[in-house]
């Protein structure tokens, strides 16, 4: 007899419509949400890529280390939730560019900590008005309400998805 845990977990399980459904579409949630994403990233390869030779690892490995200086590979890949061997060439190409500087971690010789050269941060400072502005110009759609909805929502679905990675063993 299955015990009441795998009974509701079972049973919430079931109650996922339409994303319980068989057929992968594009009209399902995490297809959109990748469609979002894609969106909101077109205006940088458009008008950033090439300007700055940067890719989009090597810009949210940027936003990273701008906001988390002293961050090591390992946590740019936790904050953005990209695989860590693209955020590990991404750390090279940067590096290469002179956008990141590094030391090793005082207190664990294995890792490697990154900042921002001067000139990372600078294009950093270029490129950030437009990205918030492009986010703000976004969001201005949803109410007060609707934003803090969404972000717990977000936030319960990033949860759920490096709970999801862990058990995978990626």
């Amino acid at each position: 007899m299955p015990n009441a845990s795998s009974t509701s977990s079972a049973a919430a399980k079931g109650r996922r419509n339409p994303a319980n459904s068989k057929a992968l579409t594009p009209e399902m949630v995490g297809f959109r949400l990748l469609k979002l994403t894609n969106l909101m990233s077109r205006p940088f390869f458009g008008q950033f890529a090439k300007q700055h030779s940067l890719s989009l690892t090597e810009w949210r490995s940027v936003v990273v280390l701008a906001s988390r200086p002293g961050s090591a590979a390992q946590d740019i890949s936790a904050a953005t939730g990209l695989h860590p061997m693209n955020i590990s060439r991404a750390v090279i190409a940067l590096r290469k560019a002179g956008l990141v500087e590094e030391a090793r971690d005082p207190e664990n010789h294995r890792r490697v900590l990154l900042w921002l050269s001067p000139s990372g941060k600078k294009v950093f400072q270029q490129i950030a008005p437009y990205a918030e502005s492009q986010a703000a110009d976004l969001l201005d759609v949803l109410t007060a309400e609707e934003l803090t909805v969404l972000g717990r929502t977000v936030d319960k679905l990033i949860a759920r998805a490096e709970e999801i990675t862990t058990q995978d063993g990626d």
